[in-house]
């Protein structure tokens, strides 16, 4: 199958791949041409030609590396995923209490959405409603360790007495569920309060109320208040 593991695997010379090209090399401009078109034109305009073009390779190559359109796009998925997980173990080691670590990684997490907005859209067709395979290969690469880092810190949280004990089968999907559907729901939100591209500023401002949501629910009961 074309699927995640796709970008991440090295794969045999065959005819057609560009003569003196670095392993891995087509694949990752492939990739970033894909994300730029997305930015520019989004996600369902695109072509493959276009793709190809833009990062300066034979139309072929995507279907070479990627197996197809689909392919490359869940590749993308993958890449987007590894950068989130960084940017997710990066926020929760910082120093601060529980809650201002929730506080950060939330930021983190919306910050990296409003600089590649295709990212929920692409998680939810790709992942989502994807094959079986597809969802257990990307819960194994990428849920299962952000669910790690969360349940560390909520561990921690009930260890310094900032948080109650709560269920990450709930909270996760509050969590997650929020901060994508806040993406996916902009063509909307444009329409009911003229809400223009989501800028960073926006972002975080979105990402400070929910913060604010979730830490009133889960603090323990002296610690409500912020």
């Amino acid at each position: 199958m074309a699927a995640i593991r796709a970008s991440k695997q090295p794969l045999r010379r065959r005819p057609g791949r560009p003569v003196g090209s670095q392993p891995g090399e087509s694949q990752q401009a492939l990739l970033k041409a894909a994300r730029g078109l997305m930015v520019e034109k989004g996600l369902p305009r695109i072509t493959l030609r276009e793709v190809a073009e833009r990062a300066g390779v034979q139309p072929a190559l995507v279907s070479y590396y990627f197996g197809g359109k689909a392919g490359l796009l869940r590749a993308v998925v993958a890449d987007v995923a590894e950068r989130a997980i960084e940017r997710a173990a990066a926020s929760l080691a910082g120093p601060g209490s529980a809650p201002e670590r929730l506080r950060a990684f939330l930021r983190a997490v919306i910050a990296g959405f409003a600089e590649e907005p295709y990212g929920p859209r692409l998680m939810v067709e790709q992942v989502l409603f994807g094959r079986e395979e597809v969802i257990e290969e990307y819960a194994s690469r990428f849920a299962r360790r952000h669910l790690e880092l969360l349940r560390g810190l909520l561990e921690d949280g009930v260890a310094e007495g900032s948080f109650r004990r709560v269920d990450p089968v709930f909270l996760v999907p509050q969590l997650v569920g929020g901060s994508v559907f806040f993406f996916l729901s902009h063509p909307l939100l444009a329409r009911l309060f003229q809400l223009g591209r989501i800028t960073p500023e926006i972002a975080q401002r979105f990402a400070d109320q929910a913060a604010d949501v979730v830490l009133r629910g889960i603090c323990a009961p002296a610690r409500a208040a912020r």
